[in-house]
């Protein structure tokens, strides 16, 4: 470890010389100190006596960064640096790795010669292919298990940890760890995996399933939360789960299911409730997939127009460029005259703004008429949306009528069984129900109150989210096309008027030369 005195504190200064410039040093010199940051792809700051990582802040875009022989003590403040590939923290006093979940590109990393125990928060690093961790305080072999997870890591360094004390410590290694080429600067043959995993190999198999396992349980996860988000966009968040948040919210369900077949229809009536919704969701997801096609049609329409209309712009901009460019010449070459001889350039300038404003027009016009037809088409799929909610929560409310008059029936028979003495081995909660005419229907009546608010309740909230998302995006769209001739505008007037500071000071400069 480096002796260090006065510990030193990253500042610009600092980091400049420190930057990686090829050439020849003067130039180099000259280069460090105009650099901006954000050019800047390699720091070394070996042998600073860096105390803390801090102030990189600028050093967006930097690939490769030596903070090797200093004395940090924690991984910190490196969030920022995303396009990371190389990163040296050998010999300081680091005691835990941490801080490095943004580097997802990070290919080279080396702790070599720190304090630290324990393998962990490396998981981001889907790019690792070397890692040093040599000479280091790594006691439990089994941590070694931790780099399974990384497909591309080619070269591990784990030469001077405790674990390496344990007779079994390379072969554990070569077998747990996949498609190592070299350990401990050595490298790793065919044979030698092949023996390590056979000696290994009820371990390895049962790592192997569980791995197995593990990696379903997240395709699983990962389509459900796929499906998830195409339900949000869709708006048809709470429909699929509707009927079981019905019953979970449902306040007298748990007391009515406890008497005897009471709620045997639930299981047609459920059926029937996954019928309409299986149809229904197919309807809007049908919908949808036609609303993101119609957007996906506006925009390319109106990239295609606007497109054109650049380039003409442009055409124009570069015809008055070579005029510009002529006069000039000229005027180099005779200043004599040059308030008239710059007259046709005044004038073409001028009349430069009024066909580039007159293309803007022209492109509001059409956007405006653009957006008005995509206006209309997305509103008709909004409408006919709304048809389908309409549709299909009638049923549901139909259903849950019936199921009503199902229940109610049922509950009718059942007093009848129980002052027939036809009931026995019931709970003392559920014979007093029974005990009690009104008490069961008004239960029954409460439940299926429940249920209807549920229904309507998530009816009202999909139909305001498919109007509001329309309107919201309509009106992003009429500010985009608001926002986009305003600049353009200013960009025409900007542009004609340095054209016109320009041809000025032209004509200053040239009277000043008689």
């Amino acid at each position: 470890m480096v002796e260090t005195i006065e510990p030193c504190v990253i500042e610009e200064d600092l980091i400049r010389s420190c930057v990686q410039i090829s050439g020849p040093i003067e130039a180099k010199e000259d280069k460090t100190k105009q650099i901006a940051l954000r050019e800047v792809d390699t720091l070394i700051c070996s042998f600073r006596n860096i105390l803390k990582i801090d102030n990189l802040m600028g050093l967006e875009n930097l690939v490769k960064l030596q903070l090797d022989n200093n004395v940090i003590s924690k991984i910190q403040n490196l969030e920022h640096l995303t396009n990371l590939q190389w990163l040296d923290l050998s010999f300081n006093n680091i005691s835990k790795i941490e801080g490095l979940d943004t580097l997802h590109k990070l290919k080279d990393l080396s702790l070599f010669n720190n304090n630290i125990e324990t393998i962990e928060n490396l998981g981001s690093l889907s790019q690792l292919s070397i890692l040093s961790l040599g000479n280091n305080n790594i006691s439990k072999i089994e941590n070694v298990l931790y780099l399974r997870r990384f497909r591309h890591l080619r070269l591990i360094n784990l030469a001077g940890n405790p674990i390496c004390n344990d007779t079994e410590y390379r072969p554990y290694v070569i077998s747990h760890v996949k498609n190592l080429k070299y350990l401990d600067y050595r490298m790793v043959s065919e044979q030698a995996v092949n023996a390590a995993k056979e000696h290994y190999q009820d371990e390895l198999l049962e790592i192997e399933e569980n791995e197995t396992k593990a990696e379903m349980e997240e395709r699983d996860a990962l389509t459900r939360a796929e499906k998830a988000a195409l339900m949000s966009r869709a708006n048809l968040e709470g429909v699929t789960t509707l009927f079981d948040d019905m019953l979970k919210e449902d306040p007298e369900y748990n007391t009515l299911k406890k008497v005897p077949d009471l709620l045997a229809p639930l299981a047609d009536f459920h059926t029937k409730w996954q019928s309409a919704t299986d149809e229904f969701v197919q309807q809007v997801l049908d919908q949808h997939e036609k609303k993101v096609r119609e957007r996906a049609e506006w925009d390319a329409v109106v990239k295609e127009y606007t497109g054109e209309k650049d380039e003409q712009a442009r055409q124009l901009i570069l015809e008055f460029k070579r005029i510009k460019k002529r006069t000039f010449r000229e005027l180099r070459d005779d200043p004599s005259n040059a308030e008239t001889k710059t007259a046709p350039l005044r004038q073409s300038n001028l009349e430069l703004k009024d066909k580039l404003m007159d293309l803007e027009l022209d492109i509001v016009e059409a956007l405006e008429q653009l957006y008005k037809d995509f206006d209309n088409n997305y509103i008709a799929l909004v409408e006919q949306n709304k048809i389908n909610y309409n549709t299909y929560f009638t049923q549901l409310r139909d259903l849950e009528n019936a199921w009503f008059e199902a229940v109610t029936g049922q509950a009718m028979q059942h007093l009848e069984q129980y002052q027939a003495g036809e009931l026995e081995d019931l709970e003392s909660d559920t014979r007093t129900l029974l005990q009690d005419k009104e008490m069961l229907l008004n239960s029954i009546q409460s439940s299926h109150d429940a249920h209807t608010s549920k229904i309507d309740s998530l009816e009202d909230k999909l139909v305001t989210n498919e109007v509001k998302n329309s309107q919201d995006m309509m009106m992003k769209i009429e500010e985009w096309i608001r926002q986009q001739n305003r600049e353009r505008i200013n960009e025409i007037s900007n542009l004609c008027e340095r054209q016109k500071t320009e041809v000025e000071e032209a004509i200053a400069i040239d009277d000043s030369l008689l």
